[in-house]
């Protein structure tokens, strides 16, 4: 959030004992709407900085309408501090606006607390603490419109794996998966090293979770997320500077016209 001062004498000259009388009402209209027009400037920006935004980020640039509060106009912009499955945009955009680590959502956050079981019998999180998964292009990642991996694909792999779901279940040669929807599975380097996956991964393997799939008589394993360092964001998404500067403007533009009305 934002502050921004206005002295409405200043912008308007001498003014006589009715128009003082109107000052606040112009204000707190005139307010609203330059709130409603950073709104706007707000949802533009973000749908040229991000890639293929989705609906519900577009929509989390709110405002809180102005009101007359001890004799001062007061209003609110801000970005939506709640969410579904405790994702609020206010939260995964602060490295996008402040700059940051990037923000880890409930999906990352599950993978922390399941612990799954390697081909050496190592006990290990399905996901390395710092690192977050990253979407591959693979042909057996499930995309929504927006191009993100679809929320039921996720469900799938937390499903598999919190069933217990590991490497281990895939070393046997002959073993062939019977539901193909459960055979999601995660692989630490370590694991790479073992010569069964190796000859089976379609492209070169790194940490990450896997789908194991039969193609004739053989296993093969397709990276769907790969494992990587949480990056470090710089700020590129300059809300704060946006909303002083639209508003500002607009406000000015807006109570002058309503007092020379």
């Amino acid at each position: 959030m934002t502050t921004i001062r206005f002295d409405p004498q200043k912008l308007i000259g001498p003014l006589n004992e009715l128009v003082k009388v109107q000052i606040p009402e112009t204000s707190r209209l005139s307010l609203n709407e330059a709130l409603f027009a950073n709104r706007k400037r707000l949802q533009d920006e973000a749908s040229r900085v991000f890639d293929q935004p989705v609906p519900f980020t577009l929509n989390s640039f709110l405002f809180d309408k102005a009101k007359i509060k001890d004799k001062q106009v007061v209003g609110r912009a801000f970005v939506r501090d709640d969410g579904p499955k405790g994702n609020a945009p206010s939260r995964y955009l602060n490295p996008q606006i402040r700059g940051g680590p990037a923000y880890q959502t409930r999906f990352p956050r599950a993978l922390l607390n399941i612990v799954v079981t390697h081909r050496d019998k190592r006990l290990t999180q399905a996901k390395q603490r710092g690192t977050q998964m990253l979407t591959t292009g693979s042909p057996k990642v499930s995309r929504n419109k927006y191009g993100n991996m679809s929320q039921g694909q996720y469900t799938r792999i937390l499903s598999a794996i919190k069933g217990g779901k590991s490497s281990a279940d895939f070393l046997e040669t002959g073993a062939v998966p019977f539901n193909s929807a459960s055979n999601y599975f995660y692989l630490d380097s370590e694991a790479l090293d073992h010569s069964f996956f190796r000859n089976r991964f379609t492209y070169p393997s790194k940490p990450g979770i896997y789908k194991a799939e039969v193609e004739g008589k053989q296993q093969r394993f397709y990276r769907v997320m790969t494992e990587g360092r949480v990056p470090t964001y710089t700020s590129k998404f300059k809300f704060f500077d946006i909303s002083k500067e639209t508003v500002t403007k607009e406000f000015v533009q807006r109570f002058q016209r309503r007092i020379l009305r």
